[in-house]
Order: structure tokens, then C-alpha cells, then sequence
């Protein structure tokens, strides 16, 4: 994780310095940056912070691109529901997984 760390702080450094000379592109390396901020987190975040993201660019276009700004809302709830779709997956996935290791220890204390 050190090397995300030590990325980050350059990247958070090298947005200060071009909010002087182009604000846009301070914008995006900062949003480069907390996407490398969330890595370590999970994929769970990840997927928030980009919905995030696609949220509020939406917004902000509705003002400059009404079409634009409806895409990426409507992308932000995509990624929305795949995080959850990917989170009822999960949850499935474990307590199948939990039942089936209670079967197989009951199995176990019955040989024995």
C-alpha cells in the first residue's frame, strides 16, 4: 500500500500546482487521486465513489449539456445497481456457503 500512498501525495501535489496554470486538469489528477485513495478499500467503494462521481459530473452537465448531463446520471445508477447486484451476489454466496459448512460439521459429529 506504500506505493499508492506515495502516488497519491504526488498526485494531491501536482493538482495544487496546475489549479495556477490549467484548473481542469487539477480536477482530473485530484479525482485520480482519490480513486487511488479508494483502492485499498474494496471494490464495494470503489464502486460508490465512481457512481459518486458520475453523479455529480451529471448533475454539473445538466447545466452545460442537458443530454450529456442525463447519461452519466443514468450511468451512475447503472454502476449503483451493479454494486448492489454484486453485494446480494456476495451475500447469497456466504450464507449458501455458511450452510453448507453447518451440514458438513453436523455430518462430522455424527461419524464420531
Amino acid at each position: 500500500m506504500k506505493p499508492f500512498s506515495f502516488l497519491k501525495s504526488i498526485l494531491i501535489i501536482i493538482s495544487v500546482i496546475f489549479i495556477f496554470v490549467n484548473w481542469k486538469i487539477s480536477i482530473a489528477v485530484f479525482l485520480v487521486a482519490t480513486i487511488f485513495h479508494v483502492i485499498p478499500r474494496g471494490p464495494n467503494a470503489l464502486l460508490s465513489v465512481i457512481a459518486g462521481y458520475l453523479m455529480i459530473g451529471g448533475v454539473v452537465y445538466l447545466f452545460i449539456n442537458w443530454k450529456i448531463g442525463v447519461a452519466l446520471i443514468i450511468c451512475s445508477f447503472g454502476v449503483a445497481k451493479f454494486r448492489n447486484w454484486g453485494n446480494k451476489v456476495n451475500r447469497e454466496y456466504y450464507e449458501q456457503e455458511h450452510e453448507s459448512m453447518e451440514a458438513q460439521t453436523d455430518e462430522y459429529i455424527d461419524k464420531h
